[in-house]
């Protein structure tokens, strides 16, 4: 079972990325990046968003609604080394669908196919992201059609319409019948993977060859390695513990310092803090069950502590209270 990562916005830069790598995952994903943009040369699309270091381990996803900016970027991807793109027909914001990229794709087969097919031979695998639903479109199993004709490297499917956000809960019983039509190509799930547990329920019966963790990693690259273990083993020997998780948000600090410089890095570092360390003050958690994924620890002061850092402007004195917690 390959267990790959998201593209996300505003999460996946270079900084984490750097953290994830830590972890294993099979593959990595950089943010999603915008064709337009990509195709006239913006200095933060191609020098922020695609920074990479090693492009055999990391690939990245394009989104976009006009056929012919979709091959050009996709080619000028291919041009910088990327050697797995994928097409983004999942993305459910207004403002990606207005101009009918992300999961408004899913309404546009015709586009979709003529982009696969000028494409097909220029060297790079090639994937597709969707969901379940979007508008009066409910027949993802077309795109799985799609994905085989044109041999595509995977397909994945998110199992939420487009109307439901990030909302209600992921659908996996259309990944599982999905799943199990026959196909040349490999097929990915994804959606509500936030625990081992959860994960291997949701994945029974199915016929993947993988999984693509999105919001579950945020803060918690554990994941990685806990769902690795749990579905081979049924036990997790990698717990989170609290020591680790301060030393892993500082680097992770350091990070954004580094490639951001310091104000960037007092700002953008607030979005991950509480997911880091919200286990450690949740105390609904079961901390001593046999498929625990993190330390006996509990400090019900913690939120409050963590607030109070995340109002922090200082970088010196970010760092010195995320030392002292």
């Amino acid at each position: 079972m390959k267990i790959y990562t998201a593209p996300m916005a505003g999460i996946t830069d270079y900084s984490f990325r750097k953290i994830l790598e830590k972890f294993e995952p099979d593959f990595l994903f950089t943010e999603m990046v915008n064709a337009n943009l990509l195709n006239r040369e913006d200095d933060t699309t191609i020098n922020e968003l695609l920074k990479c270091d090693d492009k055999e381990k990391t690939g990245t996803q394009i989104f976009g609604g006009d056929r012919n900016e979709l091959i050009s970027g996709i080619l000028k991807l291919k041009n910088f080394g990327f050697r797995k793109i994928n097409i983004n027909m999942g993305c459910p914001q207004p403002k990606i669908i207005k101009n009918g990229a992300g999961s408004a794709l899913l309404k546009n087969y015709e586009l979709v196919e003529q982009v696969l097919s000028e494409i097909q031979n220029i060297g790079a695998d090639i994937s597709i992201k969707i969901r379940a639903g979007y508008k009066d479109f409910k027949n993802p199993e077309i795109f799985l059609d799609l994905a085989n004709k044109y041999s595509l490297d995977f397909i994945c499917i998110h199992g939420r319409t487009q109307k439901q956000m990030y909302s209600g809960t992921a659908d996996w019983e259309i990944v599982k019948k999905l799943s199990n039509i026959p196909r040349k190509t490999e097929f990915f799930g994804n959606g509500d993977l936030f625990e081992p547990l959860e994960i291997k329920k949701k994945i029974q019966n199915s016929n993947l060859d993988g999984i693509i963790l999105s919001r579950g990693i945020i803060g918690n690259p554990w994941l990685i390695l806990q769902a690795r273990e749990f579905l081979k083993t049924g036990k997790i020997k990698r717990i989170q513990t609290f020591d680790e998780t301060k030393s892993l948000v500082l680097e992770h600090l350091k990070n954004i310092v580094k490639n951001k410089g310091e104000m960037k890095a007092v700002l953008e570092i607030n979005k991950f803090l509480r997911p880091y360390f919200q286990k450690f003050w949740d105390k609904n958690l079961d901390r001593n069950s046999e498929i625990a994924t993190i330390e006996n620890y509990y400090d019900e002061n913690l939120k409050t502590k963590i607030d109070k850092i995340i109002l922090e402007k200082g970088i010196l004195e970010k760092i010195r209270n995320i030392e002292m917690l």
